[in-house]
């Protein structure tokens, strides 16, 4: 039979510590990693509602076109699945808020995001009594919308999140 000596005891306590800091590291890391994913899913949105804008603004691509293009470049995220964009056509009024006469909405995705701007019919004016349009003029909004899944999501910890950017160009 063996015998504990202080050297065995200080190895066991060590590989304990060990397994116990370990835990902890890892927990941290898949967070900061998390965390990220988070910050690079925001970003890239942002910079698909900035492409938008000026694409729409500045070719005479169709809107369709255009919103292929972004989420081709959206790699890794998942544009299909998760996300939407949405193309306001907004017309200038001397004196009063733009109207909307056409959006355009793409995938298959958009009954689970709403416009921000509102619609052709029904325009949430509070968002477009700034832009100072006049008759005649007309600007493109771009709309992102992207709905994260979380590292940790699960039906207790609502993690997940809906990323959004605008952009009027």
């Amino acid at each position: 039979m063996k015998t504990l000596t202080h050297d065995n005891i200080d190895r066991g306590q060590a590989m304990i510590e060990l397994a116990l800091v370990l835990l902890f590291l890892v927990s941290l890391c898949l967070g900061v990693f998390d965390f990220a994913r988070a910050i690079r899913t925001n970003n890239t949105i942002a910079n698909m509602s900035r492409e938008g804008a000026n694409l729409a603004s500045r070719t005479a691509l169709a809107q369709q076109d255009i919103m292929n293009a972004l989420a081709d470049t959206a790699q890794p995220l998942n544009m299909q699945a998760n996300g939407t964009m949405i193309i306001t056509v907004l017309n200038g009024v001397t004196g009063g808020d733009p109207t909307i006469p056409n959006q355009y909405y793409w995938s298959s995705n958009t009954p689970n995001f709403r416009s921000k701007l509102g619609t052709p019919a029904n325009p949430t004016t509070h968002r477009l009594a700034t832009l100072n349009l006049q008759t005649g003029q007309t600007a493109n909004a771009v709309e992102v919308f992207y709905n994260y899944q979380s590292l940790f999501s699960s039906n207790v910890a609502r993690l997940s999140r809906q990323f959004y950017s605008m952009t009027i160009l």
